[in-house]
C-alpha cells in the first residue's frame, strides 16, 4: 500500500501511523487498526505523547470516519447500524 510517502512495506504499524500523523492527517482507531495495522491505536497514541507530541482528539460522527476510509479500502456497514449518529473519536498532533 502506498499513501503519501508511506510505503507500508518500508514501516512497522506505528511508524506508518506516526508518519501519517506527521503529516497533518488526523485518523481513527478504525482506521488504524485497517489501513496501518496497528493492534492497539490508542496505545500507539499514548507512546506519541509520551514522546512529547501534543495530540488532539474530537468525536465525530462514524460516517466521516467511514467516508475518508472508504477513499482508501472498502467498509461498507451493516444497513441498519446508525452510522450518523454512532460518535466516534479521530486523533491529529496540533503543530
Amino acid at each position: 500500500i502506498t499513501w503519501g510517502l508511506i510505503t507500508m512495506s518500508k514501516y512497522s504499524a506505528p511508524d506508518a501511523l506516526k508518519s501519517f500523523l506527521l503529516e497533518g492527517n488526523s485518523v481513527s482507531t478504525l482506521e488504524a487498526t485497517l489501513l496501518f495495522g496497528a493492534q492497539n491505536p490508542r496505545m500507539e497514541i499514548q507512546r506519541l505523547k509520551k514522546e512529547g507530541f501534543f495530540i488532539k482528539k474530537q468525536r465525530v460522527p462514524m460516517i466521516k470516519i467511514l467516508a475518508r476510509l472508504n477513499g482508501m479500502a472498502v467498509c461498507q456497514p451493516p444497513s441498519n447500524l446508525p452510522v450518523r449518529e454512532i460518535l466516534m473519536t479521530e486523533y491529529w498532533i496540533q503543530s
